[in-house]
């Protein structure tokens, strides 16, 4: 999960901005005073800092310069959130090191999107040694990018974990083939109610009630080819590691996918308006019989 650092001697709207970072799925470190930041920024991982400029204890200025010269390389993203909106005092903070200056008068959407984008830019500049590190990342990052251009949506991602693929089931299941240098498949395993509310802000409708299963099957498929893609993207921008078939739905009551046990996967469990589904990537290992990614599908429902 994200770390916002928050550095805001105001009660009120410490706990407004807390209440609001928090429902979009951040950490929030809140602190009044620039000592209490310091200490907070030595033991925590931080990936963003939002700072007013006027603090009680010491000069917002002051305050952004020590977080740049602990942090210079791969910059820290430095929000200063102020009421003051001179071309002066922007450029003063400018100069000092802030990423970015945002006006309160804005509000908080505004903050939230700048918020998001600088915390995305932050994490993909930082320096990555191994394909487990990218794969969990890709994952992530390929997953919540369609949820929120597709459908409008912000994900909470769990911790990503890599372990021996096991027997999984949900409500819809999107599979996609994975051959190359890895080889395996990219699964996305969906409860129904999200499921159909991704279809119907896919098609641009109303209300989900009316869907058929064949529609969910069509907008599922594109879902995962579009994550499959995401994650393919985000991978070839270290090597071109592999390339993703059609992908395959299932719709039923309980579908089971079916695994080999010394295949290994990374599976990442998200949280969307209550609701919890996964995305895995699993690995297959296995040099004789071909991937199976397709056959290991079992489905109950006549339209599987």
């Amino acid at each position: 999960m994200d770390t916002i650092l928050l550095v805001n001697d105001s009660a009120t709207l410490t706990k407004v901005l807390t209440a609001h970072f928090q429902k979009a799925g951040y950490r929030v470190i809140a602190v009044s005073a620039v000592v209490d930041a310091y200490e907070a920024f030595i033991r925590n991982e931080v990936h963003l800092i939002l700072t007013d400029y006027v603090l009680q204890d010491k000069d917002g200025i002051e305050v952004i310069k020590t977080f740049r010269a602990k942090k210079a390389r791969n910059a820290l993203p430095i929000i200063v959130f102020t009421a003051m909106e001179d071309a002066e005092t922007t450029q003063r903070c400018k100069d000092a090191g802030a990423s970015m200056v945002l006006s309160k008068v804005g509000g908080t959407g505004q903050l939230l999107s700048q918020i998001e984008k600088l915390v995305d830019e932050y994490k993909a500049a930082q320096p990555s040694s191994t394909i487990d590190q990218d794969m969990g990342r890709s994952i992530v990052k390929a997953t919540t990018d369609v949820f929120r251009t597709m459908i409008n949506l912000r994900l909470v991602a769990g911790d990503v974990t890599i372990e021996k693929a096991q027997m999984r089931k949900a409500e819809v299941i999107g599979s996609i083939g994975v051959a190359g240098f890895l080889t395996g498949s990219i699964s996305v395993f969906l409860p129904k109610a999200i499921a159909r509310q991704a279809t119907a802000a896919m098609l641009m409708l109303d209300s989900p009630d009316q869907l058929t299963d064949e529609e969910l099957v069509d907008a599922v498929g594109e879902l995962t080819n579009m994550i499959g893609g995401g994650i393919k993207t985000e991978l070839f921008q270290k090597a071109p590691l592999f390339d993703i078939s059609v992908p395959s739905v299932y719709v039923g009551e309980d579908l089971q996918r079916r695994t080999v046990s010394d295949d290994l996967c990374f599976l990442v469990p998200f949280t969307c308006n209550g609701e919890s589904f996964s995305v895995e990537f699993l690995m297959v290992t296995r040099k004789e019989g071909g991937t199976g990614v397709q056959a290991s599908m079992l489905a109950t429902a006549p339209n599987a």
